[in-house]
């Protein structure tokens, strides 16, 4: 059955937002989906939609229980097959619209970012998935910002780029990059310590640090907005290979102790301080999807 479909995946918060073809094609079938008709509105349009290549909405639902799932596929397949062949197949191509991804550096350096929890003896929410917990993005550095940092230090820019976007725990869900003054720390310096007949070996070092207080919630179901704070700090350590044009390899950790939380990051009963870290790796060739919040690059 999973033969006759093409899974893929967009950030929803720009697709029911943008004026793009892409975006106006995804509003145009999510009204008709789940979350259509709602008496009371919600602002998202999340969950997992099986449409047509002209936009003809075949089911939609919000849910990752697996007989569900199949279930819904198979709806979205019965009703495929009472299509017309005009129905199935656009009469021309989509156009995507401007995207993040158009910006991809391919002269620079792209790093995965890992983000999890660190082992802990006691504490709330330490079971069950969230123990396990782990969340994924990416950093992109410009070819000038990927040079100066093998010539022995990242711009400030780019540091600052490094610490209020990653430096944000997201470890189970969501929550919103840190602003420039929450930057409390912020350093990477790299250090040849071995050369090869492909070029260097640097060790990398730093340390950065945020810092926010604020009115926000911490439960999206239950509470009121009031006074919080949220933090995250630590060191930096790694290694990297430099070929005298590229990054080769790349291998950084930072972690440090977390506390507070934010709408959606799923700490509303686990404050901390307790530790996380955030591993940073040379992303493969083919992965170009975007940081998650590219908009706030400046680019």
């Amino acid at each position: 059955m999973l033969d006759a479909f093409v899974p893929c995946a967009d950030e929803v918060w720009r697709l029911q937002r943008a004026d793009t073809p892409a975006a106006k094609l995804f509003q145009a079938f999510c009204e008709d989906g789940h979350y259509g008709g709602r008496t009371k509105p919600t602002p998202t349009r999340q969950g997992i939609y099986v449409v047509t290549p002209t936009g003809t909405l075949l089911a939609s639902w919000n849910s990752r229980r697996p007989e569900y799932v199949e279930q819904k596929l198979r709806e979205a397949l019965a009703r495929w097959d009472e299509l017309e062949r005009e129905e199935r197949l656009p009469s021309e191509a989509l156009r995507a619209g401007p995207r993040a991804e158009d910006r991809y550096p391919m002269d620079g350096l792209v790093l995965q970012v890992f983000t999890r929890d660190l082992p802990r003896d006691s504490g709330p929410s330490c079971s069950g998935w969230r123990a396990d917990a782990w969340n994924t993005d990416h950093l992109w550095l410009t070819a000038d910002e990927a040079r100066a940092l093998a010539a022995g230090e990242l711009p400030r820019a780019a540091l600052e780029r490094l610490v209020r976007i990653h430096g944000r725990d997201n470890v189970r869900g969501q929550s919103r990059v840190y602003e420039k003054g929450d930057v409390t720390a912020a350093r990477l310096v790299a250090r040849t310590v071995g050369r090869t007949e492909d070029g260097r070996e640097l060790l990398l070092e730093g340390e950065g640090a945020v810092r926010q207080k604020g009115v926000w919630q911490i439960d999206d179901r239950r509470d009121e907005p009031a006074e919080h704070s949220r933090s995250f700090g630590g060191s930096m350590v790694g290694r990297a290979s430099w070929d005298g044009e590229r990054f080769t390899s790349f291998e950084l950790a930072w972690a440090g102790p977390r506390t507070g939380a934010t709408k959606y990051n799923g700490r509303a009963d686990d404050p901390g301080p307790a530790p996380m870290a955030v591993v940073f790796r040379l992303a493969p060739e083919a992965d170009r999807v975007a940081p998650s919040f590219f908009w706030a690059y400046g680019w």
